[in-house]
């Protein structure tokens, strides 16, 4: 049934809604369309709904549009940086999935993701490409093993300074895991910068409709983006016979190779290890993120949000 949001009390968060979502993406200078609006806002609603409210002539105090992007006043220069982060993206999908390629002869992947995009195709030109991998049950640290060690030989991997196009293996989940809603942080009301990571997971390889299940087992999505919709995938062949040959060869290294990677692992994640949300590591988690910036992101959002909507009576952002 179609709410009819234009009329009445419901007008005020709506527009709300709206704004804060824009302001979310002006920290990433990604200017939205009308309905990337619709897939990112909090509330159930048609397009029509948000099309009706942007044509009110009030947003213009705030809001500004220009062929067809919407933006906070003032930040009309995002549009042509959001053009050409396109041809960046473009050129760093290319490498992602060059690599893939590579990996899928690793049989205990299933997923593979591009997963450092807030907005679509929102890459800066010199930074890394974030993967997030998703594995066989109890055979994450033999993939992970193999990944950083391909990465490392073809001299994909990030170092400082030298972070252009490498490709960044600091997140996997194995198929016992696939709800990662604990990952959320606890300390603030809404992980914003989390939620909008996972809606906008960018799968490169899908081997046994493994991106349509880990959506499923992330259901509660839907509770902060009711209009999202997930991305459609093209299946890539599984080859059990060979995993199983592997299989039979490698699974009892498991444990050696766990051992190994937390030897040698760098003395600032081992610090941070399991006391929060930055970096997680167990036998179906390895999160490795020492610079985990989801405070940060939401403490600038939160501010320059309840700026703009403090005259309209909303100060508090949810």
């Amino acid at each position: 049934m179609r709410h009819d949001w234009t009329h009445g009390y419901k007008k005020r968060p709506m527009l709300n809604q709206i704004i804060q979502v824009i302001v979310f993406f002006d920290l990433f200078d990604y200017p939205l369309t009308k309905e990337e609006i619709w897939q990112n806002i909090d509330i159930k609603c048609d397009l029509k709904d948000i099309e009706n409210i942007l044509s009110l002539e009030k947003i213009n105090k705030q809001l500004s549009h220009k062929d067809g992007f919407y933006f906070l006043c003032g930040r009309e220069k995002i549009i042509q940086t959001r053009l050409a982060r396109f041809n960046f993206a473009k050129r760093k999908i290319k490498r992602a999935k060059h690599i893939a390629k590579i990996f899928k002869f690793i049989p205990w992947i299933r997923m593979i993701a591009i997963g450092n995009m807030i907005g679509k195709n929102n890459l800066r030109d010199n930074s890394d490409i974030d993967l997030f991998i998703i594995t066989d049950t109890k055979r994450i640290w033999l993939t992970r093993f193999f990944c950083v060690s391909i990465a490392q030989i073809l001299g994909m991997r990030p170092y400082k300074n030298n972070t252009r196009d490498k490709i960044c293996l600091s997140f996997f989940a194995s198929m016992e895991n696939l709800n990662l809603k604990n990952l959320m942080l606890k300390n603030i009301s809404k992980d914003i910068y989390f939620i909008y990571w996972l809606a906008n997971l960018m799968p490169i390889y899908d081997a046994n409709n493994t991106y349509t299940k880990f959506i499923q087992a992330n259901n509660w999505l839907k509770k902060y983006l009711p209009n999202w919709q997930p991305k459609t995938t093209k299946q890539s062949k599984y080859i059990k016979t060979y995993k199983d040959i592997l299989d039979f060869f490698m699974a009892r290294f498991e444990p050696n190779f766990k051992k190994l990677q937390l030897k040698i692992m760098p003395q600032n994640l081992k610090k941070l290890m399991n006391k929060d949300a930055r970096v997680i590591i167990n036998d179906n988690i390895l999160k490795l993120h020492a610079d985990d910036r989801r405070n940060y992101f939401y403490e600038k959002y939160k501010k320059r949000a309840s700026f703009l909507l403090k005259n309209r009576g909303k100060n508090q952002i949810i």
